[in-house]
């Protein structure tokens, strides 16, 4: 089996999906209403400075994910973040499905899933950790990554108003 173990992997996935919303995200929001179950998709934000600022900062937290995964040996790092990221892959596709169109993100959703999925497990046949530590490091990860995309929205949004 081929050695899909690296670490450094996920934040590579992260950007290649990432650099997709990034150059299409503007110009979708132009011709599309960014409201689905009355949330507003990528924050509402339109402009690529203030998204780019924003996919900077979570791409510093995966690599710093990644390498302190990497310090401590710890498989178990890398593989729970997956996860959140995982759903992130598959919610732009229920997107989608949802909108009856394309949505920035889903060409590289497509592309990554069976990848990502692939590479939790092989992250997943390397980590022996209990089943509680998985339970808790997954919790952590789950509630990080999802305040931390609401933190990164809210600070997007504020920084849009106050360009205007």
């Amino acid at each position: 089996m081929i050695n899909f173990s690296s670490y450094w992997i996920l934040p590579l996935l992260f950007m290649f999906h990432d650099f997709e919303e990034l150059v299409s995200v503007p110009y979708w929001l132009k011709d599309h209403n960014p409201k689905i179950n009355g949330r507003v998709l990528f924050g509402g934000v339109n402009r690529s400075d203030i998204l780019a600022a924003g996919i900077w900062e979570e791409f510093c937290i995966y690599l710093l994910l990644a390498a302190v995964a990497y310090i401590m040996g710890s498989p178990l790092l890398v593989a729970t973040a997956i996860l959140p990221y995982l759903f992130h892959l598959i919610m732009h596709l229920v997107f989608v499905f949802n909108k009856r169109a394309y949505v920035p993100g889903a060409i590289t959703a497509i592309i990554e899933l069976p990848i990502t999925i692939f590479y939790l497990y092989s992250l997943v046949t390397l980590t022996k950790a209990p089943l509680w530590e998985w339970i808790i490091v997954v919790v952590i990860m789950f509630i990080f990554f999802i305040s931390n995309l609401k933190f990164i929205h809210w600070i997007m949004a504020e920084t849009m108003h106050k360009l205007r």
